[in-house]
């Protein structure tokens, strides 16, 4: 029985890679909290807030790799990200997503509570469309028939499977790779290399400006969201559904108001069309553009291998 002719034993291997990034990551956030419990105890921490609108730039601005060059990091990730789309195989992704994971705990000391917060959304998302693809697509041999309706069958076969575990393998790996980048570097310097690299002006203010949008929509929701279950708001089933009601039709009118508030505010401030960003002056050591090549290597590497098994 085979997987997409070269893809051999599919429980087998597929259950040992997925065990053993799991075993790997688990570990790494094992030795992680138990390294860091005796400072946690003399220093009481307040736990991050994950629902602040702040989270992200707070994280990377008090990140040890704040000064390290962002066109580095930006290497370092985006070189990850493609080749683990290009990956045919899920060990590549899942090797990639397991480096970016040690990253940013280790070297880039993300709490793990935080950074489990940010990867729900993502991993659940990637899960749903897996299993779409696990009982819609086809091909090869059946391993599990579950039911027929008419024309559609339902079934889980060797094919699917694989699709399956490689869209998660691949998601995994490319959201690892942009918490790492999101995580260790500000907004602001991600700009300034895009104002570098010739990006057209027009293009950098309006992604400057939904990113602030972004942050103005989440924490009207949260105000909003706070201050109904200050008052009871979401007591019972039916109250929550009203109330959650009542914060949409409310966070159209509020985030409009914002946004108006927002023009206003850069008119004051002599806006002409072109936001002035702050130059990137970050580190280039011989460490970290050791680092960041031999990890292309590495991966390209692999690459090369899982394409040469097929």
């Amino acid at each position: 029985m085979q997987i997409m002719d070269g893809f051999p034993s599919p429980w087998g291997q597929i259950a040992a890679v997925l065990l053993a990034a799991c075993i790997l990551a688990g570990a790494g956030i094992c030795i992680y909290k138990v390294k860091t419990r005796k400072n946690n105890k003399r220093h009481a921490a307040k736990p991050p807030a994950f629902f602040d609108e702040h989270i992200l730039d707070d994280a990377a601005i008090h990140s040890p790799l704040r000064k390290v060059s962002a066109w580095l990091k930006l290497l370092f990730c985006l070189s990850a990200i493609v080749i683990s789309v290009m990956s045919p195989l899920p060990y590549l992704p899942l090797f990639i997503a397991v480096v970016m994971i040690c990253a940013s705990l280790f070297i880039a000391k993300t709490s793990p509570r935080l950074y489990g917060a940010l990867l729900t959304i993502p991993i659940v998302f990637a899960v749903t469309g897996a299993l779409v693809l696990l009982f819609v697509s086809g091909g090869g041999d059946t391993l599990v028939d579950i039911f027929t309706i008419g024309t559609i069958h339902v079934q889980i076969t060797t094919k699917s499977l694989s699709l399956a575990v490689l869209v998660i393998a691949r998601t995994f790996a490319g959201m690892c790779s942009l918490y790492f980048l999101a995580l260790t570097t500000p907004m602001t310097s991600l700009f300034a290399v895009l104002q570098k690299i010739r990006i057209p002006q027009a293009f950098i203010d309006l992604t400057m400006l939904i990113y602030r949008y972004i942050f103005v929509f989440i924490a009207e929701a949260i105000s909003i969201h706070n201050a109904q279950i200050m008052r009871g708001g979401y007591s019972t089933w039916k109250e929550g559904l009203n109330a959650f009601s009542m914060l949409l039709s409310m966070l159209f009118i509020r985030t409009w108001e914002r946004g108006e508030d927002i023009v206003v505010s850069m008119d004051s401030r002599c806006y002409d069309g072109c936001m002035v960003l702050p130059d990137e002056h970050g580190r280039v050591t011989p460490l970290s553009v050791s680092c960041v090549i031999v990890f292309i290597f590495v991966i390209l590497s692999l690459l090369v291998w899982e394409m040469a098994l097929l």
